[in-house]
């Protein structure tokens, strides 16, 4: 069978040994809840997937008794990371991928687990990132179920069995990460900045390829069965888990273990739902707090 867009991978959990750290932190929060005590404050790059990714976060903190403090002006990772470090913010949601090309101006590391250690050698003093979420929003490739049928590709690494030359039509704009990562494929002319809709409906004749972001193709191939989204574990664009990034000093253990209940169970179709919401108009709050209800644990 073809991989589907969700994410079905589950991460190694890092919070045993996080934990043994932020417990030797001489500012854990202990007087949480209290009004003399610092609000924790959580930030994000503006966009409705971090915004609802920041209020799912700060939800599961508040419910500890955390006393939260949004931050409303939206910033870009360079930015929310120097001021992480600075202490003027204490957590703000990433993918570890785009938090990589941040932190070093030519990354090698591709798969999940040594993006997540590129990353952690990379980032400041004090700072750190949590367990990641099973939320995987690297790029895929995404083909009509006809040619996965009659060229028989399952995985990315196999599309160099696809006709060579055909069109390539996304979303966005591809990196020169993400070109080379498809070049097995072959393709020809590359056609950017189209919608996810458009991309599917070009892609569902068989007659071009295409690529989404595993969030866009959570919710633009439900109800596509013509279509198909094919990746692999060992080949292709840069890992993009969701990890949260806080000051390792502003988290105690039962901060830490909100925050990896979280991770347990925030999935890529979550999260793409939940941010379908909030570009719609709702409240990022709301939208975290109900899914806080009934899946957050």
């Amino acid at each position: 069978m073809p991989f589907r867009s969700m994410s079905s991978h589950r991460p190694v959990r890092r919070g045993a040994a996080l934990l043994a750290t932020v417990g030797l932190a001489a500012t854990l929060l202990t007087a949480c809840g209290s009004d003399a005590a610092d609000p924790f404050r959580v930030g994000s790059d503006g966009s409705a997937t971090m915004r609802v990714a920041a209020a799912v976060y700060a939800g599961a903190l508040q419910r500890t008794g955390v006393r939260i403090e949004v931050q409303p002006k939206p910033e870009g990772d360079r930015r929310l990371l120097d001021e992480t470090a600075q202490g003027d913010l204490d957590l703000f949601p990433a993918f570890t991928g785009e938090l990589l090309t941040t932190l070093t101006p030519k990354p090698e590391a591709t798969s999940a687990a040594d993006v997540e250690d590129a990353v952690n050698r990379a980032l400041p003093q004090d700072v750190t990132i949590g367990d990641p979420a099973a939320v995987d929003n690297r790029r895929q490739l995404v083909l009509s179920q006809r040619l996965v049928d009659e060229r028989h590709v399952t995985d990315l690494a196999g599309c160099g069995a696809l006709p060579p030359g055909m069109p390539l039509v996304t979303t966005g704009t591809l990196t020169d990460d993400d070109r080379t990562a498809f070049a097995a494929c072959r393709v020809g002319p590359v056609t950017e900045g189209l919608t996810a809709a458009e991309v599917v409906r070009r892609v569902a004749s068989g007659t071009q390829l295409g690529t989404l972001t595993g969030l866009e193709a959570a919710t633009a191939l439900a109800g596509h069965d013509d279509v198909t989204a094919v990746r692999s574990a060992d080949t292709g664009p840069r890992s993009q888990d969701l990890v949260p990034v806080f000051r390792a000093g502003r988290v105690g253990k039962s901060q830490m273990k909100a925050l990896s209940r979280v991770a347990g169970e925030l999935t890529t179709a979550d999260l793409a739902a939940m941010a379908q919401k909030v570009d719609g108009g709702a409240d990022p709050t709301a939208v975290a707090n109900e899914w806080l209800s009934t899946s957050g644990g």
